[in-house]
């Protein structure tokens, strides 16, 4: 049995996105928060099925059809747990992110070691994203990348990174220390739709500052363009057709599976 004094500094959490009072790929939040109980031997309070009432229900209460929720799940004792759904109104972002796209940052602080803490155990441990924050002073980046022990490309602190080579869609593998994002996976199915060879792999900060295209994904800012990362223009400093192309495949996919007109 874990003690209490470890349980109750571990909150096992997903951050969903809401379009039109419907959750996008809610299934597979509740899912992968079910494993990361697991992960550390502890079973959600609610079942999937009383999880998933629960969730519509209180986004519905909150009156705010398009929004970004947080569910987290606390322990107060190794057999008992607390749920906790904290829902804010989402206002879309900029036109301008998506339109010329942003920039990164690669930071000196390192993503743990597989070793260390598994990647798949979505948990409130922040430290290293905070210290990652911290290490970046006064530049001004959207979004931090983290580098593995080995040197190699990880993932942002709340983002995972794609490049496009050619007609290859490359992104960092498992074993890089990163955690599969809900869409991540969307994306690189979308891709695969298209045509495109997808790799998991082992990437270089050399080989993103020489990629033809570069974006990222997550449950916020959906498919984002990346222009430069570490003041280096990544090809010609703009958004690129892959990228656009996908970013479109990702809403039509949303307006399919959820039903939704979406704006």
């Amino acid at each position: 049995m874990l003690p209490l004094e470890l349980l109750d500094r571990i909150a096992c959490f997903e951050t969903l996105r809401a379009y039109e009072g419907k959750v996008f790929c809610l299934s597979e939040h509740l899912e992968r928060l079910a494993d990361s109980c697991k992960g550390i031997d502890r079973v959600p309070p609610l079942k999937k099925t009383e999880l998933k009432r629960w969730v519509m229900r209180v986004l519905k209460e909150s009156a705010f059809p398009n929004a970004r929720l947080r569910l987290s799940v606390h322990w107060i004792n190794e057999h008992e747990g607390i749920l906790l759904l904290m829902v804010w109104n989402f206002k879309q972002h900029p036109k301008t992110w998506y339109e010329k796209g942003v920039d990164l940052s690669t930071t000196t602080v390192k993503r743990w070691t597989l070793r260390a803490q598994d990647p798949q155990l979505k948990s409130s441990m922040f430290v290293s994203g905070v210290l990652a924050v911290l290490d970046q002073g006064d530049r001004d980046a959207h979004e931090i990348i983290f580098l593995n022990q080995d040197g190699t490309v990880s993932e942002g602190t709340v983002s995972n990174i794609f490049m496009v080579k050619g007609k290859r869609l490359l992104t960092p593998g498992v074993s890089s220390g990163i955690l599969r994002g809900v869409t991540r996976g969307t994306v690189i199915g979308l891709a695969k739709k298209r045509g495109l060879e997808v790799s998991e792999t082992v990437l270089s900060r050399h080989e993103l500052y020489n990629a033809d295209e570069c974006f990222m994904t997550n449950t916020s800012s959906e498919v984002l363009p990346v222009v430069s990362l570490d003041g280096r223009r990544i090809a010609d400093g703009r958004p690129g057709p892959i990228t656009r192309t996908l970013g479109k495949d990702f809403k039509a996919h949303l307006r399919k599976t959820l039903g939704i007109k979406l704006i």
